[in-house]
Parts: structure tokens; sequence; C-alpha cells
């Protein structure tokens, strides 16, 4: 894949529009528009993705119990409120976007298509939700490490069944591989593969310290070309495997420039192999080529209504673009959407569209150029 024509700046900063969700389950209108379009990168390069909305404001009158899960891993404890605090895991379809909140240790379901919202599953089904993937048929796989299960709930948000031996394992996170699920199990620091139906098929990754080890794997991706890709959060690398096991390489290094990390957490993938990995200290996503080159970097720390606030995950889709048509602007064609969840800040949920402008010359080759994080000078953080 060729590099695309843009300068790549440690940090894009865009202001982002607050939005409410107003109502006990439904509103009038879950999300509203910058002031202004906005495009990355900026002019005069050609755009190649653009800010659409945030949703943060739920307004939700139910009573929810508090998250006590507090560690390096997911964050700290959050007072409960009527909004999205401290998501993590995110995932849509089909109009629906599902947030792991931390806070109330539940999953949001916003349905932007419909203008309403609800919660996954009845009350005490899930425990601690930290991640989630869905399946083509809508089938949905939860990472809950309050459970050490895996929960599975049905296209139409039912629950089915829980997977998985909470003796032996933790998940945090689950993709999908060839008919099986691949799961990031933090308890034993290893990735392994189960069965659809929960038994254990074979380990991946191990725990240790050697180049195709794991020392401290939490979010994990799959790539259209089968290749399992595993952000390494404690040093600040994704390593790549394949499905048997197989360390096939590994995308950054820690550092403090483009195309190095701080601290990586979520993970996705789109269907040409592009690889977005979002960094909770520089509060970043990167954008690879599936050769590893850095193609593009957006958000940052800027404090306010602009940028990101320790982003923990992101998630990509091509069949909620209807639900988001109002936000799209008219010179750019959307290929699918883009979906970062912030534990900190007023953008709970941030919303992309990934595309080309219909006009705009993408012929004219331009070098690329790496800059550091602007957070790069700041202390360190810990995601809270």
């Amino acid at each position: 894949m060729k590099q695309w024509n843009m300068a790549v700046t440690g940090v894009i900063l865009v202001s982002l529009a607050m939005v409410s969700l107003v109502g006990c389950g439904d509103s009038s209108d879950l999300g509203a528009a910058p002031a202004e379009t906005i495009f990355y990168p900026p002019a005069p390069d050609p755009p190649r993705l653009q800010f659409l909305t945030q949703i943060t404001n739920l307004n939700a009158n139910k009573s929810h119990s508090k998250s006590s899960f507090a560690d390096f891993v997911v964050g700290a404890k959050i007072e409960q409120g009527e909004k999205i605090q401290s998501p993590y895991g995110v995932a849509a379809r089909n109009g629906k976007i599902y947030v792991c909140d931390l806070a109330i240790s539940n999953i949001y379901v916003i349905d932007v298509a419909n203008n309403k919202f609800s919660m996954l599953g009845k009350r005490g089904v899930l425990k601690k939700p930290v991640n989630l993937t869905i399946a083509p048929d809508g089938t949905k796989y939860v990472a809950d490490t309050g459970l050490n299960k895996v929960v599975i709930f049905d296209a139409q948000d039912r629950f089915v069944r829980y997977i998985g031996d909470s003796m032996r394992a933790s998940p945090i996170d689950v993709a999908l591989c060839k008919g099986e699920l691949i799961v990031s199990n933090i308890k034993d620091n290893e990735i392994e593969a189960w069965s659809l139906d929960g038994k254990f098929l074979r380990k991946i990754a191990t725990f240790g310290g050697g180049v195709t080890q794991l020392r401290m794997p939490t979010n994990l991706e799959v790539g259209p070309d089968g290749r399992i890709f595993v952000s390494e959060t404690l040093n600040g690398i994704i390593k790549v495997y394949n499905n048997k096991g197989q360390y096939l390489g590994s995308v950054g290094a820690q550092g403090n420039r483009s195309g190095f990390f701080a601290r990586p957490k979520g993970l996705a993938i789109d269907p040409k192999g592009i690889l977005y990995v979002v960094d909770s200290q520089w509060e970043i996503v990167q954008m690879f080529d599936p050769a590893g080159r850095v193609l593009m970097v957006f958000g940052g720390a800027k404090p306010g209504l602009d940028g990101m606030g320790i982003p923990m995950g992101i998630a990509i889709d091509r069949t909620s673009i209807p639900a988001f048509k109002k936000y799209i602007d008219k010179d750019f064609q959307a290929e699918y959407l883009v979906f970062v969840a912030n534990q900190h800040g007023p953008n709970k949920i941030g919303v992309y569209a990934f595309g080309k402008s219909k006009t705009a010359d993408y012929n004219v080759k331009k070098p690329l150029t790496a800059a550091k994080p602007s957070a790069a000078t700041q202390p360190a953080k810990t995601p809270e």
C-alpha cells in the first residue's frame, strides 16, 4: 500500500462539539455537529477522515450500581451520573453503538437511528464488561473481568449464555478469527484460542520476556488476512501472530514520536488492513498501513472540548453510516465510521468518518514528516 499524500504531525487537534441525550431512554437528537467541518489531515492536504460528532450525556434516570474495578488496565472508580462516564470498549452495528461503561458496570446501547438508548441485557447479567466484539450475524461476545467469563448476546441483544472457565482465565478482550474466539487472558497474560462454546483450544502467545512473548497483553484485533494484533501495553508495542501461535513481527515500539507508543490500548483494523492504535498516554490515535508504516495521527491532549481524554477503545463499522449521514459533508464519500471511547473529558464517544473527498486530488505526492506528540513534554499519566 502506498503511503498517503499528507504531512503527519505528532498530534492533530480539533474542536469537538458537546452533545446531549435528553430524557430517560429517548432523545430528540443524539449528536450535534461542530460549527465548522473538521477534516484530517487539515487543508491543503486532501482529507481522509472527518470528525462528525460526539456523544456524552444520556440523562438516564435509572439507578445503577457503581463499578469497583480499578487498576492500571482499565482505570479507576468513578462516581455514577446521568451520562457516559468511564467508557472502555466500544462497538457498533446498524446504527447502534455499544459502550462498555466501567462506572455503571454495564453496556449502553445507543440507538442513533431511532434516537433512544437502553442497557444490554437484564440487570445482573453483566458484572464488569470491558470489551466486546460483534460477529457478522450480530452475535455479541462480551469480555467481563468481574465474572471472568465471556458473555454472549444474540443479534436482538438478548442474553444467551456464559462461556469460559472462571478459575483459569479472565478475558479482557475478545475477537473472532476463522470460527474461533481469540481471547486476551489478563489473568495469565496470554492470548488464547477458544471454541465458540468456550472450550480452551490452544495458546497463541504466552507470558514472558522474550521477543515472541507478552508481559501485559490488553486489547487485541484480527485483520482481514487473519493476523492477530495484540497491544502489549506494558512494553509499548503491538505484537502480531497468526491463529496457530506463530509470531509474525511487531508494529511500533516505545517512544515519543509518530509510529511509536507510550501506552497502546484499543485496536481496530479496516477492511483494507489499515490498523488504528489508541495510545492512552499520548491521547492520540495512530493509523498504520498493512506493512506497519505510519499513515496519520489524530486526536491530542488539548483540554476542554478539543481532542481526546485518555482514550481506551476504538471500533470500525460500515453499517452505521446511514444513521450518521446528516453529519457527513456533502463533498465527502464515507467508507466506514470510526468510534473512539475517551475515559476523561467532555468527549466520551467521538464519531469519525473515513473516506475521500469527491473533488480533491489524491495523486499529488508529499513527504511524510514525523514529530513528537505534544504530551511528550508532560509527565506520564496513569489512566484512572
